[in-house]
């Protein structure tokens, strides 16, 4: 399909010179117009591929501030043609990037290289441009908050929950500031070096655990992973960001209570409904004279050997079932020799309710 081109020149002899190089080229020539003005009505009629636009225009508008208007209105690109080689006119046209800049007298063959090169980056740039807007449509859907950081590690975007993250629904309050600055101290370091080994390297970050402050300084704490991706036509780093706020509390809660039942002096084992060991405390470890990895996974009969038949079900789950506590005595043969041991178990059961399991805490001779 032919290309179509704009001249945009008030120069009646060089326009002339120009529709025959466009004929000979192979281009369709949709018009030839000596202002800006016109150039613009033009362009909402017919929409050229390719505008060949004087810089100096007689009229209202010159042609670098016609091109500013129909970049705005209808992207089309532009190159300019003009004998002036000024650097305050070179610097104008630098500033509203545009597609080429031929200096007059010009060639018939560098015309078309011209026009094909302002064609094909022209092409390129409505892509990048649709890939990033699908990008940004992508991120602002996002289930997960996303901060987008450049390479110096200033903010370059987030979405609604990146905001959110932030106590913030303006994104101005935090573009183009250092991500750095909302990372509490004792974390600082930490994220400094991955961003400055992810930047050296082109690599992502591997999941990492930040405290984060809100415009406000409140800390929250939060789960992050990243990837290098194209931002704006430059490379920067997609940061996806979970608020693992609640979850790193329960977490030390965990820890706190693991951490307590492992120094009773009684034995703490749990049992799946099916008599395997799920846990044991260091007490455990005394008391059998076994390790807990060993442990995890033993099935009840081998682990609580008695003088008289065993069975996980007669002995502990359907008594306990009867009476949800169930208090009895054992004697086991515990490190060679018969010894006797009591034990009170629960029922375990989970937020719904349903049976996962059963609690036993064992207390030997020792714990007496």
């Amino acid at each position: 399909m032919m290309k179509k081109i704009l001249i945009v020149e008030d120069d009646s002899l060089i326009s002339t010179i120009f529709e025959m190089f466009l004929k000979e080229l192979g281009y369709d020539l949709i018009g030839i117009v000596e202002d800006g003005k016109q150039a613009i009505r033009l362009c909402e009629k017919v929409k050229p591929d390719i505008i060949l636009m004087d810089v100096h225009l007689d009229g209202g508008l010159d042609g670098i501030q016609t091109t500013e208007l129909i970049k705005t209105k209808f992207d089309i690109p532009v190159i300019f043609l003009s004998s002036d080689t000024e650097e305050s006119t070179i610097q104008r046209v630098i500033n509203i990037h545009s597609y080429g800049y031929l200096v007059k007298p010009i060639d018939k063959k560098e015309l078309g290289i011209s026009i094909e090169l302002a064609f094909y980056k022209h092409q390129f740039d409505l892509d990048q441009k649709m890939r990033e807007k699908r990008f940004r449509n992508f991120i602002t859907d996002s289930p997960e908050a996303i901060i987008v950081i450049n390479e110096n590690g200033l903010i370059e975007y987030l979405n609604c929950l990146g905001l959110k993250l932030f106590k913030t629904a303006y994104i101005e309050d935090l573009m183009g500031l250092p991500l750095l600055s909302f990372v509490a101290d004792e974390y600082a370091a930490v994220f400094k070096e991955g961003l400055e080994n992810s930047i050296a390297m082109g690599s992502g970050i591997s999941y990492t655990h930040l405290k984060l402050k809100t415009i406000h300084g409140q800390l929250f704490d939060v789960g992050l992973t990243g990837a290098q991706i194209e931002f704006n036509g430059k490379k920067n780093l997609q940061l996806i960001v979970r608020d693992i706020t609640q979850e790193f509390a329960y977490r030390q809660l965990l820890a706190e209570k693991a951490n307590i039942i492992n120094n009773f002096v009684d034995g703490v084992l749990t049992f799946d409904l099916d008599g395997r060991v799920k846990s044991a405390n260091r007490a455990c470890e005394r008391i059998f004279d076994i390790t807990e990895s060993k442990a995890l996974g033993m099935q009840y009969e081998n682990l609580f050997v008695t003088d008289k038949e065993t069975s996980f079900s007669n002995d502990i789950l359907f008594p306990v079932r009867e009476n949800e506590k169930y208090d009895t005595k054992f004697r086991l043969k515990l490190k060679g020799k018969m010894q006797e041991v009591k034990m009170r178990s629960s029922l375990l059961r989970n937020e719904k309710g349903e049976e996962t399991g059963v609690v036993c805490y064992i207390r030997d001779h020792i714990c007496h």
